[in-house]
């Protein structure tokens, strides 16, 4: 059936130009509606160009509120200031050790490490000599710190601020959704990083369709939508939690609806059916094609894209979901529970013990955290 991958309408009749410029990884030359979140950033990681002591920052919010684009700006317009300070980025859930942290520095600053049977001590050592001779600073993005604590190496924020006491040579900027995350931590890292707070707002329905107009002119066609369409779009995402992502992400289906139809403009009929199509919207039919944005940037295993994949016709047991996982892996039920248990600190399930039909024993009930907010 070879028709069924033909084109019948050419590429000249797409819509979509530059699709990876709506999706969650793509970031902006230009940020939009955070000049005073921009102006703090950069006020705490200024004195490193002048080697003083910086501002080590955490920086929380909810998801598409642009807490990693800014820390990402500030890091690339600090980079071009002066070549003597090097931003890098971790995102903590992507298997982080304290080692692969410092091959990650010492890869930054041009530093050789052995490639194996080196102590942590050995290399931090090696790189701030390197540092110290050759006048460099590094400005760390610590991105989802919750998974630094989830793999038990919160000692490396200790380890980079405690190089600092002699002579400023990092600093810190953490990034969470959760705002309670260092709350319970150990006292002698929260006093040693001490973190300044920076939240992250909600945007308005308005800031959010002004974001979606910078990145339509990139993405789209000229013509092919108009400021109603880009409204449609953000009170959508307004509506759940104000996440930008949402808006990019009804703005690129709303366009494929519109080239399968092979018509050459976005309607309101689009974005309509565009919510019908994603995991967020609570009057959305049970069964849905994919994912969406939101968990294809969320840092994510294969194991745990299986287990989001069997949640999203619904909610399961634990025994339910161990079952139909193992159909498709083989994992041990330990193995299981710790990747639901790093879903549920990413907060993309939720997890409820209830009593199992009185029979003296509980059950775990999961699933997918989404949904959010009503329609307007």
């Amino acid at each position: 059936m070879r028709e069924l991958f033909e084109d019948r309408h050419g590429v000249e009749s797409a819509l979509i130009l530059k699709e990876y410029a709506l999706t969650p990884a793509y970031y902006s030359t230009d940020v939009l509606h955070r000049e005073a979140e921009l102006k703090e950033i950069a006020e705490a990681v200024k004195p490193l160009l002048y080697g003083r002591q910086p501002e080590n920052l955490f920086i929380h919010g909810d998801s598409g509120t642009g807490k990693t684009t800014c820390a990402k700006y500030v890091s690339r317009k600090l980079e071009e200031q002066s070549g003597n300070v090097k931003p890098v980025y971790i995102n903590c859930w992507q298997s982080l050790t304290r080692m692969s942290a410092y091959s990650k520095i010492a890869l930054a600053i041009e530093t050789m490490l052995p490639r194996r049977g080196w102590a942590i001590d050995e290399g931090l050592d090696r790189i701030t000599e390197a540092m110290e001779k050759e006048n460099v600073r590094v400005l760390m993005v610590l991105d989802e710190l919750d998974g630094l604590f989830f793999q038990h190496q919160e000692w490396l924020l200790y380890d980079l601020t405690r190089i600092n006491s002699e002579k400023p040579l990092f600093c810190v900027i953490a990034i969470s959704k959760d705002k309670n995350l260092l709350a319970n931590k150990d006292i002698r890292i929260k006093s040693s990083v001490r973190l300044k707070d920076l939240e992250f707002k909600h945007y308005n329905a308005a800031q959010i369709a002004d974001i979606l107009e910078e990145r339509a002119k990139i993405s789209l066609r000229d013509g092919s939508y108009n400021r109603n369409v880009l409204d449609a779009c953000a009170a959508r995402a307004f509506a759940r939690e104000s996440n930008a992502r949402l808006g990019f992400e009804f703005l690129w289906r709303a366009a494929k609806i519109a080239e399968r139809g092979n018509r050459s403009k976005i309607t309101l009929e689009d974005v309509k059916a565009s919510a019908e199509r994603t995991l967020y919207d609570e009057k959305a039919p049970k069964r849905v094609e994919d994912l969406g944005f939101e968990f294809m940037n969320a840092s994510l295993t294969d194991e745990e894209r299986l287990i989001l994949s069997i949640l999203k016709n619904g909610e399961k047991t634990s025994s339910q979901l161990y079952a139909a996982f193992c159909k498709k892996m083989t994992r041990s039920s330990r193995s299981i529970r710790n990747y639901l248990s790093r879903l549920e600190i990413k907060q993309l399930v939720r997890i409820e013990t209830v009593p199992d039909n009185g029979s003296g024993f509980s059950t775990r009930k999961i699933r997918l955290n989404i949904g959010v907010g009503n329609e307007t």
